[in-house]
C-alpha cells in the first residue's frame, strides 16, 4: 500500500472527532485568553459569522494572527500554513487538527489550491495571508493574487482584515506573550465581478488584487486607530 502524501493524511486527520474537539477547545482558549489577557476588539465580528463559504484576507503581523481571528468565527476555518510547519508525528496532528493545510512557499502548489477550492465549494470558510510571509508595520504590503484566483473559482466574498497589536504582542522569535490590547477590523465583503466560476485575465485578476489591497489597508489603517484610541483612554 502506497505511503499517503502529507496533504493526504491532513485531509484524513479533518475527518476524524478528535479533530473537531480539539479544534473547539483550543479556539475557546484562544478566545479567553484574547478578551481577558489581550483585550481584544473586534469591529465587524458579525460578517465573521455568515453561513456559506468566504475566504478571509488578512494582515500577517505575528503568529497570533490567525487563532486570534479564527477564534471569533463560530464555525470551523480552514487555514493555509507554511509547510514548515507540518514537522511529522505529533506536529502534523496538531497543525492539521487546527484546520491548518500544507503549502509549499514560493513555488506552485497545484495540491494546495485545489484543496482550497474544494473547501470553499463544501461551504468552509478559509483563512488566507495575501502577503505571504509576515510583515511589520501598519503598510500592506505587496499581494499575492491567491485570494483573487480562489474568489474567481468559486464566487465566495473575500473579508479584507486589519489587526493591530498582534505585533506587540508576540514578535518573531518572541518567548513569551506580551499583554498588549489588540484591535481587529474585519471590512466588508468584496466580490468577484460577474460571480464565480471562471478564470480571470490577468488584468482582471490584478485590479481585483489592487481593490482587495486598498481594503485591506482600509481595515489595517482602521485597527490602528482603533488601538491608539483605546490606548489614549487607557492612559487618561
Amino acid at each position: 500500500m502506497a505511503k499517503r502524501s502529507l496533504e493526504e493524511q491532513v485531509l484524513v486527520i479533518w475527518k476524524t472527532w478528535r479533530a473537531r474537539a480539539f479544534y473547539r477547545v483550543v479556539q475557546l482558549v484562544i478566545r479567553v485568553i484574547g478578551r481577558l489577557y489581550l483585550r481584544t476588539k473586534v469591529v465587524g465580528a458579525e460578517r465573521l459569522k455568515s453561513d456559506g463559504a468566504f475566504i478571509i484576507a488578512s494582515v500577517h503581523r505575528s503568529n497570533l494572527d490567525a487563532p486570534l481571528v479564527n477564534s471569533r468565527c463560530p464555525r470551523i476555518v480552514r487555514s493555509l500554513a507554511k509547510r514548515e510547519m507540518f514537522t511529522g508525528g505529533i506536529g502534523t496532528w496538531v497543525s492539521a487538527m487546527l484546520g491548518s493545510f500544507p503549502v509549499q512557499r514560493g513555488a506552485g502548489d497545484r495540491r494546495s489550491v485545489t484543496a482550497a477550492i474544494d473547501l470553499l465549494k463544501r461551504g468552509e470558510p478559509l483563512l488566507v495571508f495575501p502577503e505571504g510571509t509576515r510583515q511589520a508595520g501598519p503598510q500592506v504590503g505587496e499581494i499575492f493574487g491567491g485570494a483573487a484566483f480562489l474568489a474567481a473559482r468559486t464566487g465566495v466574498p473575500v473579508l479584507p482584515v486589519g489587526i493591530a497589536g498582534t505585533e506587540e504582542a508576540m514578535p518573531p522569535k518572541a518567548k513569551s506573550l506580551k499583554r498588549v490590547r489588540v484591535s481587529i477590523v474585519v471590512g466588508e465583503p468584496l466580490l468577484i465581478p460577474d460571480g464565480g466560476n471562471k478564470r480571470l485575465s490577468a488584468s482582471e485578476r490584478n485590479e481585483f488584487t489592487a481593490h482587495l489591497r486598498s481594503a485591506m489597508q482600509a481595515a489595517m489603517d482602521e485597527a490602528v486607530e482603533l488601538a491608539a484610541a483605546r490606548r489614549a483612554r487607557r492612559n487618561e
